[in-house]
């Protein structure tokens, strides 16, 4: 087996034991069931973003939404950058989806991401971005994450249609997981739920925003971050297994990989 075939099969599993080491664990929950069915992800796509409100990034700088736009489409999530439940995968997911649509970051799209939580600092956004972004790739100098005051975070997450609800017990954000492509001008194009984004969607849904296209939305359902089952008190099962699943899987595929190598590597050579 080769050297390359080694450290390939080896880094996955580094990979895989990193994802199922750093899935949450139980805890207790503090908000009813009844008040998490008040989250909602109700988006109407071609509405604007308030261009006016103000938003800082890492280093400091302040300036209005209109401003962190660019002459490419932008991809909008909303996450807490101190979140010890699905906010820090999906905006991995996210990240690798971006890159295997082929497109270029900066010349097609940039990405930003919106603090859920006022108390959220700067130091917690770049901790967030070293933790989520490779620092060598395109993305990292084509991202922004960004901050503002409480009532602009409302009127910014109530705009792209996310209703969002806060668990003081644990000081947890629960929210719907979505991503937003936005249009140059500031109007939602389209919107992807969940984390199994398909990278050629994408790839049509930043097609489609840079040259001004509204798409539909109608999916009725869609997964939280919430760490906590408030029926049980526990974290909820299907997140759990979400995540798992997808480690125990890419574990399993490279050791049936590493065997595979293994075989043929040791398999007697004709003549």
């Amino acid at each position: 087996m080769s050297h390359s075939h080694l450290r390939f099969a080896f880094a996955s599993l580094a990979c895989a034991f990193v994802a199922l080491s750093s899935l949450p664990e139980a805890g207790f929950a503090a908000l009813t069931s009844a008040q998490v069915d008040q989250v909602a992800l109700q988006p109407r796509t071609g509405d604007g973003l308030p261009l006016s409100l103000r938003l800082t990034d890492e280093s400091g700088a302040t300036k209005p939404l209109k401003e962190w736009l660019s002459d490419v489409p932008t991809v909008w999530i909303a996450a807490d950058y101190t979140c010890k439940s699905l906010c820090g995968p999906m905006l991995s997911i996210v990240s690798s989806a971006l890159a295997d649509t082929g497109l270029q970051a900066g010349s097609a799209y940039r990405l930003i991401v919106l603090d859920l939580d006022p108390k959220d600092t700067a130091a917690d956004a770049r901790a967030m971005r070293a933790a989520q972004i490779n620092p060598r790739s395109d993305l990292a100098t084509q991202s922004v994450f960004l901050r503002a005051v409480p009532a602009d975070v409302s009127a910014l997450l109530a705009a792209l249609g996310i209703e969002p609800a806060y668990d003081t017990e644990h000081d947890q954000f629960v929210h719907p997981v979505a991503a937003f492509v936005v249009t140059t001008e500031g109007r939602i194009s389209d919107v992807i739920s969940g984390i199994a984004i398909d990278p050629g969607n994408l790839r049509l849904a930043l097609v489609d925003a840079s040259r001004g296209r509204i798409g539909s939305w109608s999916d009725q359902v869609h997964l939280l971050c919430y760490g906590f089952d408030p029926a049980t008190g526990l974290y909820t099962l299907s997140v759990w297994r979400i995540l798992a699943g997808a480690a125990v899987i890419t574990m399993a595929a490279v050791i049936g990989l590493v065997a595979l190598l293994i075989r043929q590597d040791t398999s007697p050579k004709p003549g």
